[in-house]
């Protein structure tokens, strides 16, 4: 076979050195070069100062407060658990700032993309509020549709804000440390070998999805408020139209990453989003991926 010509490889060579190099950059200046190992070695990572912890705080009083007006207007998404107590707000990044500063937060982000590469995109942005008495959440990965052996890079990862504390009794998210080297869905006992990752309110807990994880079941009183940044490879479909519903001003008072991450320029157009549009029309009415 005829090799490519020489004007070309070069070229595009020099491109994906270029993106090695600015990666490379961010992780130096953020001093994030441990928790790249811990990502390589156990496949999970705690995030320590990506935000001041009144911002977490401010986090935590939005999505309660944003969770009331869901129950109010019957809105509520609710979660396995006690009474169906616990429940799930979605679309966050489309209900308030502090959301879009969340996901442009440098140090979750230049971590997400070591796992992800600059072209990963966000699949949705929702919280978790869980009460007392909460069961735990089956293992899995975040490839649970294909089939064995997952592909070696990550087809999804998760930024883990955690709002308050995770501890084992208050329902923190469970991991098998180094199964995301397995490339393979968990298996029956998996739980068994699962440690709770136990961070403090302010961190941000950052895991490659093919870590085999887990929500544990919360036993104590009072709600754990924890929010998730699903990241996704940008030819898998999102779980949120964001597109679809992020307006050009915000995208305008946003740095220009943030209109990637939400689809803006994706080239995989109208797509047929599944479970979270289907309730986000109660939000913002029928959606549609018209800008791709």
């Amino acid at each position: 076979m005829k090799p490519p010509p020489e004007t070309v490889r070069p070229r595009q060579a020099v491109k994906a050195h270029e993106r090695l190099d600015r990666m490379y950059d961010e992780v130096v200046r953020l001093d994030l070069s441990r928790n790249v190992l811990e990502l390589d070695l156990y496949g999970y990572t705690i995030v320590h100062d990506a935000k001041p912890l009144s911002f977490f705080e401010e986090l935590r009083a939005t999505i309660l407060k944003l969770g009331e007006e869901d129950r109010q207007n019957n809105k509520t998404i609710p979660l396995a658990g006690k009474d169906g107590a616990s429940y799930l707000v979605p679309w966050l990044l489309a209900r308030g700032r502090i959301f879009e500063e969340a996901v442009m937060a440098e140090k979750p982000l230049a971590l997400i993309t070591y796992l992800m590469g600059e072209s990963c995109q966000l699949s949705s942005n929702h919280a978790h509020v869980r009460v007392q008495g909460d069961p735990p959440q089956g293992m899995h990965t975040d490839s649970p549709l294909m089939p064995d052996p997952l592909p070696d890079a990550p087809v999804a990862s998760n930024a883990m804000w955690v709002i308050d504390d995770f501890s084992l009794e208050s329902g923190a998210t469970l991991v098998v440390p180094g199964s995301h080297k397995k490339r393979s869905n968990p298996p029956a006992n998996a739980m068994e070998m699962a440690i709770p990752i136990e961070a403090p309110i302010g961190t941000v807990i950052v895991f490659n999805g093919n870590l085999w994880h887990s929500a544990g079941a919360r036993k104590l009183p009072g709600e754990r408020v924890g929010m998730t940044q699903y990241f996704r490879r940008m030819y898998a479909i999102p779980q949120e139209d964001l597109n679809g519903v992020i307006s050009d001003e915000v995208i305008a008072r946003n740095p220009s990453r943030f209109a990637h991450l939400v689809g803006r320029d994706s080239p995989y157009p109208g797509q047929d989003f599944e479970f979270f549009n289907l309730e986000g029309a109660k939000y913002f009415g029928p959606t549609s991926d018209s800008r791709g």
